[in-house]
């Protein structure tokens, strides 16, 4: 009986000690940084080309030069609420959520917002506002490569809450 109690003790610390842990953020992978370098450079058409077939409208439209995309990706002037305003400020910071083995969505905070954001204690991921606080891209992982496949507008869409 005693060494059930204990069992339980333990489990339970265990268990408790993993529901304390704050979120952490990461330095961008090689596949992020290739994505996000084509956006801080405002280079729409190799973004373009890095994108994988499954994304070829959203490729096109980058060619095309709409500009309703332009904006919300490469924004008109620096402070912008856009993805290359967040990706400017550098060290980025990238907090992940996999989708599953094969997509993750990674999150992109720019210099020490994700800490401002997530103080330690702080048990869930607290993202902020879209296009100020943080990029949101979608990458998925095609032929053993991570692919960025929404050129981060996924940013202007509404994310489904992170846990």
């Amino acid at each position: 009986m005693k060494r059930l109690a204990l069992a339980a003790t333990i489990s339970g610390l265990a268990i408790s000690a993993c529901a304390t842990t704050s979120p952490t953020c990461r330095e961008a992978d090689a596949a992020e940084r290739m994505a996000f370098g084509q956006i801080v450079a405002g280079h729409a058409g190799g973004l373009a080309d890095s994108l994988p077939p499954e994304s070829a409208a959203l490729a096109e439209r980058l060619r095309g030069e709409d500009p309703a995309l332009r904006h919300q990706i490469f924004g008109q002037r620096m402070g912008d609420y856009s993805v290359r305003t967040v990706l400017m400020q550098p060290p980025l910071c990238v907090y992940e959520q996999s989708v599953s083995s094969t997509e993750r969505i990674s999150y992109v905070f720019p210099n020490g917002r994700f800490q401002t954001l997530n103080p330690e204690g702080v048990t869930e991921a607290r993202l902020g506002s879209p296009a100020r606080d943080h990029a949101r891209c979608h990458f998925r992982l095609i032929d053993g490569q991570w692919r960025l496949t929404d050129a981060c507008t996924s940013t202007f869409q509404t994310p489904a809450p992170v846990g």
